[in-house]
């Protein structure tokens, strides 16, 4: 089954916030999993890229009786039915959250990210997704996602996720993910592979184009056959990836993360980063090493 049984949320108080809790907690109320808002009041230098963590640099930036009281507020908002709990961390942005991650177990990130960074240096979003160990889902400001997935209450309409994969372990897991999702939800799987735009003679572009479909076929358990839909594309895996989406109404992009051993194909840093930033719906980025076990499995104790 898809496991997750705790889900971290880091937030800043900033206008993202209170949209990016109500996402965490409709995940958590699906799943059965724990809530933990995370605040963290450590500062970094002066132009650093810290995304929606807090910065010493920012202004009004919160003491800790501040961020307490701010902290209580938000867990009084969450329904009873979720379990919820606040930690607040002093130090740098991203090992911060590193550190609660593991402390917590933390099976999945939900952050908030508030645009692109600049190329000489990463954003926080980017660093975990670099360096966490568990699954990230990344949001967008409110006027960037123009749909999202819906966990607890997903509606009579299926909804649509867009899956690339390169055929490679680096995808595999998101795939295998995407699939257990859709057993739990009433989703349309779109399952895309890109190939590059110049092909060779030995290898013409309608030949390749067939081979990835019957591959793509291959890859959908039976019982998925009649919710599934198979997209092949050229071009730039980057650009694509975001356009089907956009093309397609997707709802969630699941792919999987670039991860920090020797990549395969087009799942690259700069492949994650593109999409990060143009899609138009959260992206769910599944590590390479992920175990997503069968549905028949037993849950993990408790």
């Amino acid at each position: 089954m898809v496991d997750v049984q705790t889900v971290l949320c880091p937030v800043d108080f900033s206008d993202a916030t209170e949209r990016q809790i109500l996402f965490a907690v409709d995940i958590c109320r699906h799943f059965g999993a724990r809530l933990v808002v995370h605040h963290n009041l450590g500062g970094v230098g002066p132009g650093a890229s810290v995304g929606w963590m807090w910065a010493d640099t920012h202004p009004g930036q919160s003491s800790e009786k501040t961020a307490e009281e701010r902290l209580r507020r938000v867990l009084a908002e969450i329904p009873p039915d979720v379990a919820s709990e606040a930690r607040i961390t002093h130090g740098p942005p991203t090992s911060s959250v590193l550190n609660v991650a593991r402390h917590v177990k933390a099976d999945l990130l939900v952050l908030t990210t508030h645009g692109e960074s600049h190329d000489d240096h990463m954003s926080v979003t980017e660093q975990l997704l670099e360096s966490s160990d568990c699954a990230v889902l990344a949001l967008h400001e409110a006027g960037v996602d123009r749909a999202t997935p819906r966990f607890s209450s997903p509606g009579p309409t299926p909804q649509s996720i867009v899956v690339p994969t390169s055929f490679s372990t680096t995808s595999a897991a998101a795939v295998d993910f995407s699939f257990e999702l859709a057993r739990r939800l009433s989703l349309t799987l779109h399952l895309l592979h890109i190939e590059p735009a110049k092909t060779t003679i030995e290898e013409p572009a309608s030949a390749l184009a067939d081979e990835d479909r019957r591959r793509l076929l291959g890859l959908v358990p039976p019982e998925l056959k009649e919710r599934a839909q198979i997209h092949v594309a050229t071009g730039d895996p980057a650009q694509q990836i975001a356009a089907s989406a956009e093309q397609l109404g997707a709802s969630l992009i699941v792919m999987g993360e670039h991860a920090r051993t020797t990549l395969r194909r087009w799942f690259t840093r700069d492949t994650g980063r593109f999409v990060l930033h143009h899609a138009h719906c959260p992206v769910w980025y599944v590590p390479s090493g992920a175990v997503v076990r069968s549905s028949r499995a037993e849950a993990r104790p408790g």
